[in-house]
């Protein structure tokens, strides 16, 4: 972490250094946008930790799911667990322009059995899209980032589409998990992900995102987790 006292130290040096001089004009900016985005950067460290803790549980989930011999699912997790990073990453590239670091945080991973997980990701999912990134939202107002508003509204939509997912996959299966694990198992699933929003869609998209908008050569194929 760059305090401000060493980071004026930092740059009285640099002053004294022409060479240095685009170095120290980029120190200065970044100090400059810290200094008018305070609230956004505290927003940012909360967006990027949520996201990053939501990518481990996946990670975990898609493990729990393939012990359990439910590949398809595994697959799903691990997909949003990409998308997830694709949301944390961005983050973190923006708390970086801003010299606001996202700090340690201890996270603690909760793993159920895989229908379980599935519950939990969908309660986790309605949480970000109703609750979560409304607030986000409105507070991110008062300082008007641009960026930190369109990654944020990025990350929201993207979560709108797990849930789907989700729904989805529960839908098929009423009240009996054994039903939805075999006709789960009976499909193929082909996941991409844009590596610029982390829209996830599940086969080889045809037009340009439906998120972001960018063109179809920002999609990537996720590979499958490897069985246990």
């Amino acid at each position: 972490m760059l305090c401000r006292r060493r980071f004026l130290y930092l740059s009285a040096l640099l002053a004294l250094c022409p060479p240095f001089a685009p170095l120290r004009s980029m120190l200065w900016a970044g100090e400059a946008e810290k200094q008018r985005y305070p609230l956004t950067a505290r927003v940012l460290v909360e967006a990027y930790w949520s996201e990053t803790i939501a990518h481990r549980h996946y990670l975990a989930y898609s493990s729990k799911a393939l012990k359990e011999k439910f590949d398809n699912i595994a697959y799903l997790f691990s997909a949003f667990a990409v998308s997830e990073k694709v949301h944390a990453d961005a983050y973190l590239r923006l708390l970086e322009t801003l010299l606001a670091p996202a700090g340690e945080e201890e996270v603690q991973v909760s793993v159920g059995s895989t229908k379980e997980n599935l519950n939990r990701a969908a309660r986790k999912e309605l949480e970000k899209i109703e609750q979560f990134y409304p607030e986000v939202l409105t507070r991110l107002a008062s300082e008007s980032h641009d960026q930190a508003v369109v990654n944020c509204m990025y990350a929201w939509k993207s979560h709108r589409q797990h849930e789907k997912m989700i729904r989805q996959i529960k839908k098929y299966s009423g009240l009996f998990f054994s039903s939805l694990a075999k006709r789960i198992e009976g499909m193929n699933p082909n996941y991409h992900v844009c590596e610029i929003c982390g829209s996830l869609v599940d086969e080889q998209p045809a037009a340009p995102c439906e998120i972001c908008n960018f063109p179809l050569s920002h999609y990537y194929r996720l590979e499958r987790p490897a069985p246990l």
